[in-house]
């Protein structure tokens, strides 16, 4: 896949060794028009360089880039609507950065069925109907991780977003697609039927666990999304009735993530997956290195069989299926 970078000296160096196939740099908006009419898979853009090339986005998905941390992110995805991609300057040096970029040149040329884990991820699936045996999953959860040397802090930032993640699939999506009529608190149990349960999924790739949590509503959008973390990302942060929960659940899976992928199927599916990079010592910050959003129509699925990959609690996922991810 040919690839576009309209980025600053040491960004384009990077991404002109991270990228597997052939790169075309360019050095103003002329050039990009002219090179996206000629053709190109990806482009990758600084994102001080974005209201540059607002407007000739339609040819090209466009990947952000950016120097800081997680509000910087947050904001560059409000002030450009059509942006969905922002990956940090410190990953396209980072030894995961030929990887990502592949994972995600795959995704954007095989569609939503293709998941962001390499093929020697390891790691376990299982379906969810109860919250009450929530709690029993997170605890094999960390005994999983805890047995492959993954430092506590880290297994603890995995199990708060697996936490979130979940509560939100069994407590919120169903609301929000107006499954239940009202919103469920969180103190009380909740069971689903089996054709609406969620899936988590964990592990470890490439030295970094994560976690992926599916569910079958596919309610989730961008404009709620962005909304909720606008409002952390300001300190506006106030309990949101409408969820049942606080908003703030989702800005600390943002800022746990090391990266972060969300594919929203309206209607079908709602699939996030969080890469949680090991943090040894004292230190618990943790830079955002990559945000993918995607949310295609229904019919980007292209008659897509399955929902789900695990049938069964104890099904293994390198047994099952060797790449899973959410991207």
């Amino acid at each position: 896949m040919r690839s576009l970078v309209y980025a600053r000296e040491p960004n384009a160096t990077a991404l002109s060794k991270a990228l597997s196939g052939p790169v075309t740099r360019v050095k103003n908006r002329k050039e990009f028009l002219n090179a996206t009419l000629r053709g190109a898979g990806i482009a990758f853009v600084d994102v001080e360089l974005l209201g540059q090339v607002e407007g000739e986005t339609s040819n090209v998905p466009i990947v952000g880039i950016v120097d800081d941390s997680l509000p910087t992110t947050i904001k560059a995805l409000g002030a450009y609507p059509w942006l969905s991609h922002l990956v940090a300057s410190s990953l396209l040096t980072s030894p995961f950065a030929k990887a990502h970029l592949k994972m995600f040149e795959d995704r954007i040329a095989e569609g939503p069925e293709h998941v962001f884990l390499g093929p020697d991820a390891i790691g376990r699936v299982a379906l969810l109907t109860s919250s009450n045996r929530r709690e029993h999953r997170f605890e094999r959860m960390r005994e999983f991780f805890g047995s492959r040397g993954i430092s506590t802090r880290t297994v603890t930032a995995i199990s708060d977003v697996a936490e979130e993640l979940v509560t939100n699939a069994l407590y919120d999506a169903p609301v929000e697609a107006k499954y239940f009529k009202a919103p469920v608190p969180r103190t009380e149990d909740v069971e689903l039927p089996p054709a609406h349960a969620c899936e988590i999924s964990y592990g470890i790739d490439h030295g970094s666990g994560f976690v992926r949590v599916r569910d079958p509503f596919g309610a989730l959008t961008r404009v709620r999304l962005l909304g909720v973390l606008n409002r952390c990302n300001s300190n506006a942060v106030a309990l949101d009735e409408s969820r049942g929960g606080a908003g703030l659940g989702l800005w600390r899976v943002f800022s746990s993530a090391s990266t972060i992928a969300i594919t929203v199927i309206p209607g079908r599916l709602t699939d996030i997956l969080v890469r949680v990079q090991s943090r040894k010592g004292k230190s618990v910050s943790r830079q955002t290195l990559g945000v993918h959003l995607f949310f295609p129509d229904v019919q980007a699925l292209d008659g897509a069989q399955g929902r789900f990959a695990a049938d069964h609690d104890y099904d293994l996922m390198d047994e099952s299926f060797t790449s899973i991810h959410a991207a």
